[in-house]
């Protein structure tokens, strides 16, 4: 019906009006329709009863039983009522349908309403679409969702996922979830974390630890805002959750990793700096007993040399324990040195069993060897390779029975070369077997009054297999044991040629030795060793400083060094002469340091041998007699 004066802007609107897309109807203050759009005919009628369109408030009511109470309260002379209201219709059909529409209502005065509706049902299907897609993505990432609404009674809300996290897959309240499953401790930092975020802050991710249904222990971890589209008093933090156990796990085992790290760091330092420190004074047990049993002191009566002896072979051992204690640490950290060379098998065989010949006989034990003919040689480590022999050979000496047997037997085993040492002594159980190769562990020997520590024979298999070996045990109780090991054969060389015996007096031999020296018992050992060599004119510094005003003032001819000085590092020494000075002459390093990186260091360094402490009298001899042979 036409409106009076209207100008011709307001007929341009009412058409607009009546051919927009969106559905307008004006109704009485009861909902009773008076004028409606045909948009509003279209998406109505169907819901309407007879397909006449009454009342607004009876087609809606089934979707909103509370409109008509909503206006009634709405006690504004005018006003928005409500606007947009989600409202979802079931249309009636083969097959029904749903549709969704916003809806907004409007008082004009007492009397009169205006309402309004948007079809939004595609978008609601791509929210909905949306929605799984987020749900089945963060299910398959393993993340929950939270909502913490602040409506007075601040109820939690989680999703599936989250129920998961928290061990209650079927559901149930959350908050009561909360409360068994978190400490109070940890519900305290969790609020506290919480109330930046309901005032619009920032705040970084928390973790906390859960204990789920079945007792199980886990981490998980949070990040949350607040709602950007809740406003105020009806605001909440929303959020994500995530478990972070296998994480912390990670990072627990890396820190342990690292811890262990360090304290093996710090127990190869301390072996070596107990090796150094014992090393030094056992050089001048060894070596003076050495000197006492060849009669370069006085001569000895029988018995008087069998003290002697007594005292260097305690020497020794001690210096092998040292040597084993330092090598286990190399060995475990991964910095074991081997060089593989071929290996004269039955010499090296004949010196380890030479040597066992006093330990034996007083505990009246034979030696005996069982090798083929011929010449033996294998690929291994020589030094290694007479250690593990040496290890064994004296485990079977000193677990023997008296009047029992050691044997040492090598056969041929197609490529490889198997050698095996044999006791006829106590023997062990398959309950000893197992333990066998735990560090420390002496089989519950340790009041037998038979010396050792327990890491012997663990060495021996780390050696073994280090050398691309298998060490195998066969034993049983009161029938002795068998250790033995297979290694490459290596391809017949000539024999070297064997160093003569170097403690004998030499008046021939010429030459100005320095030698730098700190401790002053060792100094007086290195003059006695040099009783034996007249013709060498020996000079002893006890400093870098004093080597170097030595060495300036008369230019020596060999240099005997120690690594670790008072003043100054040997190596750094040895670099000042040669670069400075221009002393070209060779140079033997003797240590206390058994340590490859130090070896490495020399060697890398030019010198020409390193022997460690305590000296073998003849080597250091053979050594020194090729050196200044050489220099003249």
């Amino acid at each position: 019906m036409p409106m009076e004066g209207p100008g011709s802007h307001d007929l341009s609107l009412l058409e607009f009006l009546y051919r927009a897309p969106v559905a307008m109807l004006q109704t009485d203050g009861d909902g009773q329709v008076q004028l409606m759009t045909p948009r509003a005919a279209q998406l109505l009628l169907p819901l309407a009863p007879n397909s006449a369109l009454e009342n607004l408030f009876d087609v809606l009511e089934p979707t909103l039983p509370t409109l008509r109470a909503e206006v009634a309260a709405f006690d504004a002379p005018r006003g928005t009522v409500l606007e947009g209201r989600r409202v979802t219709l079931r249309l009636p059909g083969m097959p029904a349908r749903e549709q969704v529409l916003a809806l907004g209502l409007l008082k004009l005065d007492d009397d009169r309403l205006v309402a309004w509706l948007v079809d939004v049902t595609s978008d609601e299907h791509e929210r909905l679409a949306l929605a799984e897609h987020l749900a089945l993505a963060t299910e398959a990432a393993g993340i929950g969702t939270f909502e913490l609404r602040y409506d007075g009674s601040e109820p939690l809300h989680f999703n599936v996922q989250t129920f998961r996290l928290f061990g209650h897959p079927d559901g149930g309240s959350p908050q009561q979830i909360v409360r068994e499953a978190v400490a109070s401790a940890e519900i305290a930092r969790l609020a506290a974390w919480v109330a930046p975020l309901r005032d619009g802050r920032e705040a970084d991710s928390v973790e906390f630890e859960i204990r789920l249904p079945d007792g199980q222990s886990r981490w998980l971890a949070a990040k949350g805002r607040l709602s950007q589209g809740c406003p105020a008093p009806g605001r909440s933090v929303v959020g994500v959750i995530w478990d972070i156990t296998e994480q912390r796990r990670a990072q627990a085992a890396l820190e342990a990793q690292r811890v262990a790290e360090r304290a093996s760091r710090a127990k190869s330092e301390f072996l070596s700096r107990l090796g150094h420190e014992i090393r030094t004074p056992l050089n001048a047990i060894v070596g003076f007993a050495q000197m006492l049993q060849r009669g370069a002191v006085v001569p000895l009566a029988a018995e008087h040399r069998q003290a002697v002896a007594h005292i260097a072979d305690a020497g020794r051992h001690l210096e092998r324990l040292i040597a084993d204690l330092t090598d286990l640490s190399l060995i475990e950290t991964g910095t074991v040195r081997l060089d593989s060379a071929a290996v004269d098998l039955g010499a090296l065989i004949d010196e380890v069993l030479h040597e066992a010949d006093a330990p034996a006989a007083a505990r009246q034990v034979t030696l005996r060897r069982a090798l083929p003919e011929g010449r033996l040689q294998v690929l291994a480590d020589r030094t290694r390779l007479r250690q593990v022999l040496a290890n064994l050979v004296s485990n079977a000496i000193k677990y023997n029975r008296p009047d029992g047997d050691v044997v040492v037997e090598v056969r041929r085993d197609v490529a490889s070369w198997r050698i095996a040492v044999g006791d006829t002594g106590l023997g062990m159980s398959q309950a000893q077997q197992k333990s066998l190769f735990e560090p420390f562990n002496r089989l519950g020997r340790e009041s037998s009054g038979i010396p050792g520590t327990g890491i012997g024979l663990v060495l021996t298999r780390e050696l073994v297999e280090a050398m691309g070996g298998t060490l195998e045990v066969r034993s049983e109780p009161g029938c002795g044991s068998e250790f033995g090991f297979a290694l490459p054969a290596a391809a017949s060389q000539a024999p070297p040629p064997a160093p003569p015996r170097a403690l004998q007096s030499r008046d021939d031999l010429r030459g100005r030795v320095l030698a730098v020296e700190d401790n002053p018992v060792n100094a007086v050992l290195l003059q006695s060793f040099f009783n034996w060599r007249p013709g060498v004119e020996l000079s002893i510094a006890g400093s870098a400083a004093e080597a170097l005003e030595l060495a300036r003032r008369s230019a020596p001819d060999l240099l005997l060094l120690d690594l670790f000085l008072p003043d100054r590092p040997g190596l750094e020494l040895l670099r000042e002469m040669r670069e400075r000075d221009g002393l070209a002459m060779p140079c033997i390093v003797i240590s206390a340091s058994a340590l490859p990186s130090d070896i490495e260091a020399a060697r890398n360094a030019g010198v020409d041998l390193y022997l460690t402490k305590p000296l073998d009298v003849d080597r250091l001899l053979h050594a020194i007699d090729t050196l200044l042979g050489t220099v003249a």
